[in-house]
């Protein structure tokens, strides 16, 4: 055919970043578009379906007053209105290009708006790489230890295993305190029961999780399944770490670990699947109340590309 009739699609500039991690392929995985204005929802659920991760964020202009830039998060089916490690993702690939008047070694603070309101971000960049912190809102948690028969079921544990310490509890997320490391590793959920359970529940994602850890200096080790997002298991689940976070200093399960008016503990999560990860959880406090949460760590961008659209 004549060039002429060659149709011009569009072409936009999208990296691919791996968070909660300094290491490639390992943490989990992220698309970042940096320019998404112009874009319509159909195109960006199209590009996010095409990356194929976890999520891929997409950074827009403000438009609420107060807030320096916004984001928007879409899995591979549906727009969602919180993730952890693809905004650690976006502030990474920023500071990694000198955006937003992050050019030299520092500390950068940013409000965020959201889907989940305007929440803040910190960045420390040194020469060699960007620490990033994002601020998540204080969760709410309530009682959910009625479905620990249908948890038994889906996730294929016993009654033993469940730890006797702290219950069961849910925000949108149900989270699932288990005994030993050994149980979460050996977890193999029905996805299509747990499926019908998070949508008849209208629940997001359940995280199961263990006070025993593989690295000493770790406080949780946990794994989070969301198969009606698209994501049967993700590897890094910075908006689930937070909220555990919380939910143990509740418990009791960090009275040692409490330094003045904060609490910084390490959270580990993907080892199961090949993509270990590390989520640094800050909590400030006011005596027994925890009155802000951040998840924090760092990222490696592995590939830096331009995606054609329709």
């Amino acid at each position: 055919t004549p060039s002429s009739q060659v149709k011009e699609y569009k072409r936009i500039n999208i990296k691919q970043v791996d968070a909660f991690t300094d290491v490639p392929l390992m943490g989990n995985p992220a698309g970042v578009v940096l320019n998404a204005q112009g874009l319509s929802d159909q195109q960006m659920q199209a590009i996010a379906r095409e990356m194929a991760v976890p999520e891929t964020a997409f950074i827009l202009p403000a438009t609420q007053p107060g807030a320096d830039l916004r984001i928007r998060w879409f899995s591979a089916e549906m727009e969602v209105p919180l993730c952890g490690h693809a905004t650690i993702a976006s502030f990474h690939v920023m500071a990694e290009e000198g955006l937003y008047d992050m050019t030299n070694s520092g500390t950068y603070n940013f409000n965020l708006e959201t889907k989940s309101g305007v929440l803040p971000v910190r960045v420390e960049k040194t020469i060699s790489h960007a620490d990033v912190y994002f601020g998540l809102p204080t969760p709410e948690f309530l009682r959910a230890g009625q479905f620990k028969l249908d948890l038994m079921r889906i996730l294929n544990i016993t009654l033993e295993e469940f730890d006797p310490r702290m219950q069961i509890v849910m925000t949108n997320y149900l989270f699932v305190p288990v005994r030993r490391l050994h149980t979460i590793f050996a977890i193999k959920p029905n996805f299509f029961a747990l499926a019908q359970f998070l949508t008849n529940r209208k629940l997001l994602g359940v995280c199961v999780f263990t006070t025993e850890t593989i690295e000493r200096k770790s406080t949780v080790h946990s794994r989070f399944f969301a198969p009606t997002v698209g994501i049967n298991e993700d590897p890094v689940t910075g908006s689930a770490n937070g909220p555990l976070g919380v939910y143990l200093f509740e418990q009791g399960m960090l009275d040692d670990k409490v330094d003045g008016d904060t609490i910084t503990v390490i959270g580990e999560q993907g080892d199961v699947i090949g993509r270990k990860g590390r989520v640094t959880i800050q909590l400030s406090l006011r005596g027994k109340t925890v009155t802000s949460v951040m998840v924090g760590g760092r990222a490696i961008t592995t590939l830096d590309g331009e995606m054609i659209i329709p």
